[in-house]
């Protein structure tokens, strides 16, 4: 044979079949074993398992699939354009991170639409009406979210596609989608927000693939939503796009859905609002404790330390992410400073009623706290001991020991040393012992003379440290009148301009 193949009389073609030949003649014996043992195993596997109309129907459109392919849309011409409609059905509001400023929700995700090739008269299959087949094995819409702010590769939940025998499919995986959000916590925690979701085909523009909504619905389905013990959801409308981007000429179209959420606020106003509140309040005690109680700087600096513990726990609780600054950290920054500055005013109030004694209260001061601011505090009969003569007399003011009574001491001492001329005249100069009594007498009007100056003395400066003690409490009333303004004036503010925003 080999001889026969080296003849230089034949051709090449000649000796192409020749070679041919050759190897069907061996492998022919080979093929012919493979072929009766496949034969064999199929006859065994029909032995074992009967397909239904549904399986021989299911892989014989899997294989026209698996000849045409999932790349191409399915429509007769290039030119036609495949009609999607899609919806979303809210399930769960995960989380709405401030921080990262990201949306996270559980929904299902609703595709439809016909497919040419997927179709069936149901009379040859014995009513088989529907299938269910595994969506990579067919061709599906490239929906994605725009705004997505994911690390993970894919967000949808595996999940069968339905085949109807008209060739409409329907989709229905359920998807967990972490969009971006504008954050805005300037009201916080009466805050409102408004995040959006923007979906559409990636690669197919609107001359190729027409999204619409299902069924005409152009909102989020509630129908199967879980409440969020955060969050209330106030609407949920969606809006159609038609958009021409700067990499394209043709237009894109998409589908915005638009989820207005509220938080609810009465875990924040009972942990954070409320004991500021109260805290800020419970300063104004501070300037009705008399100045001489130890009780006024002790309890100045436990209303500083339990708002400070406050103020941490704001810290805590408060959205780190954040377009402006939020109302609430304003007023609690303003009470901060409130709570510090009452503890210097009572250090003040304090050191003016124990060292105020040091020198008189000055004239000018004097008159303007007294005369007029204590009238309009309606502190009259505070300071009323304290006044002239001449001012704010009363016929029936009580008498204060030192204090605006008529001397005890008269310094005219003229009575007492005329009755000792008198005595001295009618006796001799020359007794010893009259002598002694003139001495005694010297000596006890020295006493009594310098016993009067300690007295004088005495009372000035228990009047000048009365004085001084009225002064404080009037400051005190003041800073009272104060403080009460601010903290209602800021709290109504903060109200009206959270409500209001």
């Amino acid at each position: 044979m080999l001889e026969i193949l080296h003849t230089p009389l034949l051709t090449k073609s000649m000796k192409m079949m020749m070679y041919r030949a050759v190897f069907l003649l061996f492998t022919a014996p080979w093929c012919v074993g493979r072929m009766r043992h496949s034969r064999n195993q199929r006859s065994c596997y029909d032995d074992i398992v009967e397909l239904t109309e549904e399986d021989r129907l299911i892989h014989k459109k899997l294989k026209q699939y698996e000849y045409r392919g999932t790349l191409s849309r399915p429509v007769e011409k290039f030119t036609d354009i495949i009609k999607i409609e899609f919806g979303l059905q809210l399930i769960q509001i995960i989380d709405l991170d401030e921080k990262e400023q990201v949306l996270t929700l559980n929904v299902w995700v609703d595709h439809k639409w016909h497919d040419k090739y997927l179709t069936w008269n149901v009379s040859e299959y014995k009513g088989v009406t529907e299938l269910h087949l595994p969506p990579s094995k067919i061709w599906t819409p490239d929906i994605k979210l725009y705004n997505y702010a994911d690390k993970r590769i894919s967000e949808y939940r595996d999940a069968l596609s339905i085949v109807q025998h008209t060739g409409d499919i329907t989709w229905l995986p359920q998807a967990v989608f972490r969009s971006q959000c504008n954050i805005d916590v300037g009201t916080f925690p009466f805050d409102k927000q408004t995040c959006t979701l923007k979906f559409g085909s990636w690669t197919y523009n609107g001359n190729q693939l027409d999204l619409q909504f299902k069924g005409g619905q152009a909102n989020f389905t509630l129908a199967d939503y879980t409440e969020s013990n955060v969050w209330e959801i106030i609407e949920a409308p969606a809006v159609r796009h038609e958009m021409t981007y700067v990499c394209c000429d043709y237009p894109f179209i998409d589908l915005t859905f638009t989820l207005v959420i509220r938080r609810r606020a009465t875990f924040y106003a009972n942990i954070l609002i409320l004991p500021c509140v109260l805290l800020t309040s419970l300063t104004l005690v501070l300037f009705w404790i008399p100045p001489e109680s130890p009780a006024k700087m002790m309890l100045g600096m436990s209303i500083f330390m339990a708002f400070f513990v406050l103020m941490l726990l704001f810290e805590a609780n408060l959205p780190p992410a954040a377009v402006r600054v939020p109302i609430l950290g304003t007023y609690y920054c303003l009470n901060m400073v409130l709570i510090t500055l009452s503890s210097f005013l009572n250090v003040f109030v304090v050191n003016m009623t124990f060292f105020g004694a040091r020198a008189p209260v000055p004239y000018a001061l004097k008159r303007i706290m007294f005369t007029w601011v204590a009238r309009m505090l309606c502190m009259e009969n505070l300071v009323l001991p304290f006044m002239n003569d001449g001012e704010m007399a009363c016929s029936s003011k009580p008498h204060f020991m030192g204090v605006n009574s008529e001397n005890k001491w008269s310094n005219d001492w003229r009575g007492s040393n005329e009755c000792l001329l008198t005595v001295q005249k009618d006796i001799t100069d020359n007794s010893s012992q009259l002598a002694q009594i003139h001495a005694k007498v010297a000596e006890i009007r020295n006493f009594l003379k310098l016993y009067k100056e300690r007295l004088e003395e005495k009372d000035r400066k228990e009047k000048v440290t009365r004085e001084w003690k009225a002064l404080a409490l009037v400051f005190d009333r003041i800073f009272f009148i104060i403080y009460l303004t601010t903290i209602v004036v800021s709290l109504s503010i903060v109200i009206v301009f959270i409500f209001s925003s």
